[in-house]
């Protein structure tokens, strides 16, 4: 998708000047949670880079939305726009989950994201093509024991899609593939 790290820039200056809602009430402490978030993030990234078909990923400016990481790729006749929120801990039983109040606000940026198709001048060729926007969490466990340190996804969830210009696909094998590029 040409520009798509345009939009996403795009994107994220409106949210942060209209929306301002981030998900960073929860973290790690020390190191920094954004240092630690970052390496996460990192990690994410290099499992999107082996997906198929081929992702072209972007990772959050500064984490200023509800996604950590904006991902997008060309599958059976429509683009998949993946939105990530990544989340890490030490403990592997640590690892935070969004609650309902957060998955409501990441929600919104995904709608956010859909209305944005139709106005960015970013978008103007791909405003009427079918497009699937999802969002879904990665839970990384950051093993500080082994040396170097270890990152491992424990927890993977394709939360909703949602659907622009979708009316002639095959919603079923769309949630199945959605869920498949979710799980990394």
């Amino acid at each position: 998708m040409k520009n798509f790290e345009l939009f996403v820039d795009e994107i994220v200056g409106k949210w942060r000047k209209e929306k301002k809602a981030i998900l960073e009430n929860k973290g790690l402490g020390s190191p920094s949670n954004r240092e630690v978030g970052d390496l996460a993030e990192d990690y994410i990234l290099r499992k999107i880079k082996v997906l198929n078909p081929k992702y072209i990923s972007i990772k959050s400016k500064g984490s200023q939305t509800p996604s950590d990481i904006y991902t997008v790729a060309k599958r059976k006749g429509y683009w998949h726009i993946m939105l990530i929120q990544v989340k890490c801990s030490v403990t592997k039983g640590g690892i935070y989950e969004l609650d309902e109040n957060e998955r409501k606000v990441f929600d919104e940026l995904a709608k956010f994201v859909k209305s944005q198709i139709g106005t960015s001048e970013y978008m103007t060729k791909y405003k009427n093509e079918p497009i699937i926007i999802s969002n879904g969490y990665a839970g990384v466990y950051r093993n500080i024991n082994l040396t170097p340190t270890k990152h491992l996804l424990e927890k993977k969830r394709a939360y909703k899609i949602f659907r622009l210009n979708s009316s002639k696909l095959i919603i079923e094998n769309i949630k199945n593939e959605v869920k498949i590029a979710h799980n990394l």
